[in-house]
């Protein structure tokens, strides 16, 4: 994951925004009826906005089972879900609008995080310090509307998932260490972060990270050869929807 990767992303985002807010603007002007193109350009932007749930419940699906059986995170079964459930609301099956659903999922979700089954939600949530257990191999955190800085010190880690809903975390490894030479950590962040401080003979790669208006930045810098330690290789994945982080040493 290279240092200016995130940076661009941000800038063609940036100028996609500014391109449709002038489309939106020229069009309400009535500029675009003397070309006949008004009909054209909102009917490709309701084929986007009708092809939402249809691409967030094949996303879904494909994030699943590219996991592997068993192995698939709690993000990718909630984006599929919540992709179906667009798709029932939009063509209206059983007669059911997205309003009809939208509070019974609410209380499905509510339901679902006082239950708390470990298998598939993280046992931290909004996590402190304090909480951690020194010896802990494997990283589980979840942080909804709150979260917590985190000192790692275990050197056997095995990596994990960091799970960011309206929260974030601030996670320092510089005193830990991975248990073998490389260790995969994955980021879910929706409208939250995360701060990694990875030490200094980590180099960092990004596989397969999903970054949808937002992004993660990569400042930190190979030093294991400069060093004289072993290299060792974090792979960072997830998703990034409206949010992201930077990992730094």
């Amino acid at each position: 994951m290279s240092e200016p990767e995130n940076p661009q992303s941000r800038k063609t985002v940036a100028y996609v925004l500014v391109a449709i807010a002038g489309v939106l603007v020229l069009s309400n002007a009535g500029l675009f009826n003397i070309f006949g193109l008004r009909d054209l350009i909102g009917a490709i932007f309701r084929l986007i906005f009708n092809s939402i749930p249809y691409i967030l419940t094949l996303a879904g699906i494909f994030w699943i089972t590219r996991s592997g059986k068993g192995k698939a995170p709690l993000m990718a079964w909630l984006v599929s879900v919540f992709g179906v459930v667009l798709i029932v609301s939009q063509i209206g099956l059983f007669g059911l609008s997205f309003g009809d659903m939208i509070v019974p999922m609410i209380l499905i979700a509510v339901a679902f995080f006082l239950v708390n089954p470990r298998n598939l939600l993280p046992r931290n949530f909004n996590t402190r310090s304090d909480d951690l257990d020194p010896n802990q191999q494997d990283i589980k955190l979840f942080a909804f509307m709150g979260g917590g800085d985190l000192n790692y010190h275990s050197k056997q880690l095995r990596g994990g998932e960091v799970m960011c809903i309206w929260g974030g975390y601030d996670i320092d490894f510089s005193e830990a260490d991975m248990e073998g030479d490389s260790m995969e950590l994955n980021l879910y962040c929706i409208m939250g972060g995360v701060e990694i401080t990875a030490p200094a003979n980590w180099k960092v790669e990004k596989s397969g990270a999903l970054c949808i208006m937002g992004g993660y930045s990569n400042r930190t810098r190979d030093m294991a050869e400069e060093l004289n330690l072993p290299p060792k290789t974090l792979v960072v994945t997830g998703l990034a929807l409206m949010g992201g982080g930077e990992i730094r040493n």
